[in-house]
């Protein structure tokens, strides 16, 4: 019954009371972020953080999830005003709101403030190796971003792979940002599948999908994923409940 009246505490209580700093939750929070595009600034963190918290409260991985959500709530922003992303403005805007979060966060207290500086950091790198370096090579990428299960190391690097995604790659024949994506994510090594799965989140929701011959994933990729027609039926529900079109 404890675990009812407080679903939080199991996860808040691992690693001797620091939480988990993991990738897990900014990994599953596209879903979540999707059902809360129509809610007030309050309502959206909330439900980020609490979907985060049940099993990661570590500021690091609470920070990541909330970055992975803020990137996709501005993606659908840019798509529906038709504004062009440009890399320098996305990443500023990202920042600011994490920095505006109110809800459960508090960046006066230490932990919290390290969690910031620590992302500030790593989105600076984004934006170095995507507008001054703009062929680092996959040793640089990873020396700089990282590719392991820590929110920090594969959060800006999904980020990362998301935005040069958009433009062509050498070495990676596809036109489509999203099968880029999925490519140089598995190119970086590391928790490929994580990463992978939170950058090409953000591809396909800023290129679309269309159920077609057009689509930017080939169908008989899709197919490939484990439970896709569930994901389908998912992925049409919030469609009409957002009225997504």
């Amino acid at each position: 019954m404890m675990n009812y009246k407080d679903p939080y505490a199991h996860a808040a209580d691992l690693f001797n009371g620091t939480g988990s700093y993991g990738n897990g939750g900014a990994m599953r929070i596209a879903p979540a972020a999707l059902y809360g595009l129509r809610y007030s600034k309050r309502e959206f963190e909330k439900i980020i953080i609490d979907v985060t918290r049940l099993t990661h409260t570590h500021p690091l991985a609470i920070c990541g999830a909330l970055l992975q959500a803020y990137a996709i709530q501005m993606i659908f922003s840019l798509i529906h005003d038709h504004i062009q992303l440009d890399y320098v403005t996305f990443i500023d805007n990202l920042l600011e709101k994490l920095e505006k979060t109110e809800y459960f966060v508090n960046f006066k207290q230490p932990n919290w403030l390290e969690a910031l500086d620590a992302y500030k950091e790593k989105l600076q790198i984004v934006k170095y190796l995507l507008i001054d370096d703009k062929q680092p090579s996959v040793t640089n990428i990873v020396d700089r971003l990282g590719n392991d299960l820590k929110a920090i190391n594969s959060v800006p690097s999904a980020l990362y792979v998301f935005l040069r995604s958009l433009k062509p790659i050498d070495g990676i024949e596809f036109d489509s940002p999203p099968l880029r994506s999925i490519v140089l994510s598995i190119g970086l090594g590391g928790d490929t599948d994580t990463i992978g799965c939170m950058a090409t989140a953000l591809a396909g929701g800023y290129i679309g999908i269309p159920n077609d011959s057009n689509s930017t994933i080939p169908r008989n990729i899709i197919t490939l994923c484990e439970s896709y027609e569930e994901i389908e039926e998912y992925a049409s529900w919030l469609s009409n409940r957002l009225q997504i079109r």
